[in-house]
Order: structure tokens, then C-alpha cells, then sequence
């Protein structure tokens, strides 16, 4: 089967690049193209395809916002971002919008290929470099943001340190202590002490040798 490809990208001398490279291919044909968002809807609205080969940043518009709209409109569509912006941002949303791939401009030749026809048979299936790593530091800015006197709290509680021990060890009144629990628990999404130690080793806030015994 012929995997058909549309190539969306407002810089002229790199999409032609990218469909001789396409076309180069026995098993892939490129179908139509575009240099603009106005101008892809038209190709796509008018294309029998498998793949979409769409740039990021284009004069009239966004192309991860048109991506999002074929993937909405074609389920099993196939959508390979092919872009020169080598962050995180970037590579997340593509991954939220349901992308099949993304692929840096510098990349080989192969890796292009290869991106496409994986995306022809597995569309729901991301794939790019550096993924983990962008992950691991999206969990990473997850973490809630504890005050210096709300971590010290934390590490307390953690230690199972009864409210009257914090309030000591802190130099803090027992209802100064109080308050800030309430607030450690809000930010944890915790309800009681177990299951704020729970969330803050989730997070990593903590670390499980630090758990002692808890007390009230």
C-alpha cells in the first residue's frame, strides 16, 4: 500500500526538500502540499491521505492548532510535526494534541522516513527525542510550591512529630503550626497526615527515610 503524505510548511526550499525526499520513497507519495494554515485546510479538506507532515510556525497561524483540527477531524490520520524548535513546549503540546511524532529539521533523512511511516500504522503512538527527559521535568514543575516554613512543617509531620513538637522545635505557636498543616494538606491534596506523607513521597518532596512514626 502507498502511504499518502500532505506536507504542510511555509519555507519553500525546505518543503520541496521534504517531498523530493518523500517521493523519493517506493511506498510513499505525496499528494498535495501547502505553505500556509489558509492554504492546508483547502489541501486537506481536498486530499485522500494517511500522513501530515506540518511545520510549527507559519505566517498565518499556528501548525500544531491545524494538526489539532485534522486530528479531530481523522482519528486514525497519522500527523508528523516537523519542526526547528528543539524545547519542551513545543514538544509537549504536540504530544497533547495527539501528534504521531515529532522531528527536529536537522534530523536525518532516515529519521523523517522512518517518523512517516510509523505514523502511517501507528498514529496514536508518539514518538520524539527526548521525550522522557521533557516529561520528567513537566512532573518535575508539578510539584507544589511549599513555602520555606511550610516545607520545614512538612518535614516534621513526615518525621511524625506531634503538632505540640513542631510548634517547639519551630518556635511557633501550636496554632501558627496549625495553620500551616491546613495549608500543606491544601497544597498536597491531602485530608489528614497520612495521606499528606503519602503525597509528599509521591512527589518526591521527601524522602522515605525521613518517615517516622506518626503521632497526633
Amino acid at each position: 500500500m502507498t502511504i499518502n503524505v500532505v506536507v504542510i510548511d511555509d519555507h519553500t526550499l525546505v518543503r520541496e526538500a521534504v517531498c523530493r525526499m518523500i517521493d523519493s520513497e517506493p511506498d510513499l507519495a505525496v499528494v498535495g502540499q501547502a505553505g500556509g494554515i489558509a492554504e492546508g485546510r483547502t489541501v486537506l479538506a481536498h486530499s485522500l491521505i494517511h500522513v501530515l507532515v506540518v511545520d510549527v510556525s507559519m505566517p498565518d497561524g499556528s501548525g500544531l492548532v491545524l494538526a489539532r483540527a485534522a486530528r479531530e477531524a481523522s482519528p486514525r490520520l497519522g500527523i508528523v510535526v516537523l519542526t526547528m524548535h528543539n524545547d519542551d513546549e513545543t514538544l509537549l503540546e504536540a504530544l497533547d494534541l495527539g501528534a504521531s511524532a515529532l522531528v527536529l529539521k536537522s534530523a536525518p533523512s532516515d529519521e523523517v522516513i522512518a517518523a512517516v511511516r510509523r505514523a502511517a500504522v501507528a498514529p496514536d503512538a508518539f514518538m520524539a527525542t527526548g521525550l522522557a527527559e521533557a516529561l520528567r521535568r513537566r512532573d518535575s514543575n508539578d510539584k507544589p510550591k511549599l513555602t520555606p516554613r511550610e516545607a520545614e512543617v512538612l518535614d516534621r509531620l513526615v518525621a511524625g512529630d506531634s503538632i505540640a513538637a513542631v510548634a517547639k522545635r519551630l518556635y511557633m505557636s501550636e496554632s501558627t503550626v496549625k495553620t500551616h498543616v491546613s495549608k500543606v494538606y491544601e497544597k498536597l491534596g491531602a485530608h489528614n497526615r497520612a495521606s499528606a506523607v503519602m503525597a509528599a513521597l509521591r512527589l518526591g518532596l521527601v524522602r522515605s527515610e525521613s518517615v517516622g512514626h506518626t503521632r497526633r
